[in-house]
């Protein structure tokens, strides 16, 4: 089984421990559909990630088998931790370039896009693939590191990185801040301050950033300010992944200059030639002009969401591990992966409270409790099948007309005062 499937449960336990200390102290790093929309985009990552990684695979897997240098043995802990390191420092040029090319950045922009800091924004991953990833992970199949190696010590890198997403841990000891990223040195990473921008590349070692230049220690006289500068400004999970690549496409499209339409690609992010930057100027966020975005929900709504993702949750879980255990074909799993896409986007729809979901919200409810409880019960049980769909299905339709009901007086007492400023 797939480390990171194991490691699951476990994220969602401490981020609830974080979220209860949260509470606890009244710190307020935890927004609603913030965290919410990380967990989506995370599930959404985890779909994507069954299909958009066989290429890549394919290629190291075919380089290790004729090209490697040596043939290392997968059981040794000395390949082990050598894997270990040069991974690490693979993961560095990875994420510093995610940073410094445009076209990587429209990848890696996804995990920066919370306005918030907490265990939640760790799971917030991309759903589309960095374009020079893969090459930069190769010279590990040069030298003889396997790909099941490779793929167990991706995860490992993963699940380290997972912790040092909070607020509520300070700073480590201080041998341990020298050698290891720390939720100090990542805080400062995810941190849209000026002093802060482009530092504090490392997954596990902060090393590989005190030896390439790229490091900064948190001040504590630095209120730091989380989010990105083009904000996203919305809850969908597609349109987090697409939008910068929409904007790349853009101004390739018009950009008058063929050396241009290269640099767009390749130029750090904000880049962009001159005359695109006349003909269609976009405004930027810095640390001291971020609103952050967010849609007022009722606590009913809220109830709401937080079961209907749950459902969503089990559903992708019961699918990854059918897939994990070979009892589903590449085509089942890919009509079953989209059809999940389709309900994270719901699932966005009800937190942005949009007109549409008076009908797409029944439609998902049916397909979801269908598929569902298909999964569940088995065709041979035709019966119970049928009658347990019908009555799910009744109750989700029950529930939910009743809490847009409570959502559309939420938002319009929500309007009123801006209505009264407005007379």
């Amino acid at each position: 089984m797939e480390i990171i499937l194991i490691a699951v449960p476990f994220f969602f336990l401490l981020i609830a421990l974080e979220l209860w200390q949260d509470r606890r102290k009244n710190t307020g790093y935890y927004q609603f559909n913030d965290a919410l929309n990380s967990l989506n985009l995370g599930v959404l990552s985890r779909l994507t990630g069954l299909f958009k990684v066989l290429l890549p695979l394919s290629v190291y897997y075919w380089v290790h088998q004729h090209y490697a240098l040596w043939q290392l043995p997968d059981n040794s802990p000395l390949v082990w931790l050598a894997a270990f390191v040069f991974y690490d420092l693979a993961y560095y040029w990875i994420h510093r370039l995610g940073h410094e090319v445009a076209i990587m950045w429209g990848s890696h922009v996804v995990h920066h896009s919370s306005e918030e800091y907490n265990l939640t924004t760790a799971l917030r991953q991309t759903g589309t693939l960095a374009v020079f990833e893969w090459i930069i992970v190769l010279p590990l199949a040069f030298i003889g590191i396997s790909t099941e190696v490779m793929l167990a010590t991706v995860s490992l890198n993963l699940i380290y990185q997972f912790w040092v997403h909070t607020r509520h841990i300070d700073r480590m000891p201080d041998w341990f801040e020298t050698i290891f990223v720390t939720p100090s040195h990542h805080r400062v990473h995810h941190a849209l301050n000026k002093e802060y921008i482009d530092k504090n590349y490392g997954g596990v070692f902060i090393l590989w950033d005190k030896i390439f230049g790229s490091f900064a220690a948190e001040k504590q006289d630095i209120q730091i300010v989380y989010g990105v500068s083009d904000q996203l400004n919305s809850w969908d999970p597609i349109w987090a992944n697409l939008k910068v690549y929409r904007n790349l496409l853009t101004d390739i499209l018009y950009t008058n200059k063929f050396t241009d339409k290269i640099r767009t690609l390749l130029k750090p992010p904000g880049w962009r030639a001159p005359d695109m930057e006349l003909r269609f100027p976009r405004n930027y966020a810095t640390s001291d002009t971020l609103n952050k975005f967010d849609v007022p929900l009722s606590t009913t709504m809220k109830s709401y969401l937080v079961t209907q993702f749950a459902i969503v949750v089990g559903l992708v879980f019961a699918l990854l591990l059918a897939i994990q255990e070979r009892q589903l074909s590449l085509l089942s799993g890919l009509f079953l992966a989209v059809f999940a896409m389709f309900h994270c986007w719901g699932i966005s729809a009800l937190q942005e409270a949009k007109s549409y979901i008076r009908w797409l919200e029944p439609l998902r409810i049916v397909s979801l409790t269908g598929v569902s409880t298909f999964m569940l019960i088995g065709t041979e049980q035709k019966a119970i099948f049928f009658i347990t769909t019908i009555v799910i299905i009744t109750v989700n339709l029950l529930w939910f007309r009743y809490t847009a009901s409570i959502q559309k007086q939420h938002s319009h007492s929500q309007s009123l005062p801006d209505c009264e400023a407005a007379k």
